[in-house]
């Protein structure tokens, strides 16, 4: 194999990821500060390095599967999400940022209503990215994380191995804990079972992580039936939902919660991200 510089590598993928990639120059950046395990900013002050041919090699398998679709962060292996790098893997989702909304929400109430201190449960953990930035910016808290996929615990797990107030355990939504916890989070499937074939993001992530049933709210309506159990007064539910569910979800956390402050609130982008449900 020829010699190739950085330059000529990153010129030839990003050619080659057009059309593939929303981002092309961003993709075959991290890609090959992945392959060469410098960061990106190498790549730009020292555009005229050559790589070895084993590096060049494996760069260009890696592109091959970035062009045929597979995400970014399942290549890398690794997200960043909040101010933590997360470890992932096609067994669990992806952390989308719009997630933020929910964590900043979170955090905001344990700080004002109980200083810092309360039980919390994350139902549907995944990577771990709720549980895991919770239990790090509370660590007067106990945080609890769920899931129903032995592996996508162990992956949160090995998230937050550093945390002492973490417990990642493998459960069926709420049903074997004990309770009340002051705040219950969830990022559950939401995804209308019947979308899934004509979606993208279906291809690679996990089905389990993303299929809500008929209308996509099966998982958040039996959650929704758990949670006045093991929610404690007060207490905070905290459920992502998808942009186009917040008139139903609203309605259905108000039914389930008589007398609590149900609100809808926005993401980023000013579209429906996570319904509040405040008990007092």
């Amino acid at each position: 194999m020829a010699e190739i510089t950085v330059d000529a590598a990153l010129k030839a993928a990003i050619a080659r990821l057009a059309g593939h990639s929303g981002a092309p120059r961003l993709d075959a950046q991290l890609i090959l500060a992945h392959v060469l395990d410098r960061p990106r900013e190498f790549l730009i002050a020292h555009g005229e390095t050559p790589l070895t041919p084993v590096q060049a090699s494996a760069f260009d398998k890696l592109i091959m599967l970035r062009a045929r679709g597979m995400p970014t962060a399942y290549i890398l292996g690794r997200r960043p999400f909040y101010d933590r790098q997360f470890r992932v893997t096609s067994h669990v989702l992806i952390p989308r940022p719009e997630t933020e909304n929910l964590v900043e929400a979170a955090l905001e109430w344990v700080n004002e209503r109980k200083s810092g201190q309360a039980r919390l449960v994350d139902v549907g953990t995944g990577s771990g990215v709720i549980a895991v930035t919770l239990a790090a910016h509370l660590p007067g808290s106990l945080v609890v994380a769920t899931d129903v996929s032995a592996q996508a615990a162990l992956i949160a797990g090995e998230n937050g191995a550093d945390l002492p107030n973490l417990h990642v355990v493998q459960a069926d939504l709420l049903a074997p804990l004990a309770g009340p916890f002051d705040l219950i989070a969830a990022n559950m499937p939401y995804i209308a079972s019947a979308e899934l074939d004509i979606l993208d993001v279906a291809r690679f992530e996990p089905l389990v992580a993303l299929d809500g049933g008929p209308d996509g709210l099966v998982l958040i309506r039996r959650l929704l039936e758990q949670a006045p159990a093991k929610l404690a007064a007060p207490g905070l539910l905290l459920l992502e939902i998808g942009a186009d569910q917040g008139a139903a979800v609203r309605d259905l956390a108000a039914a389930a919660f008589p007398g609590a402050t149900v609100d809808v609130l926005k993401d980023y982008g000013r579209l429906d991200r996570v319904v509040r449900v405040e008990r007092v």
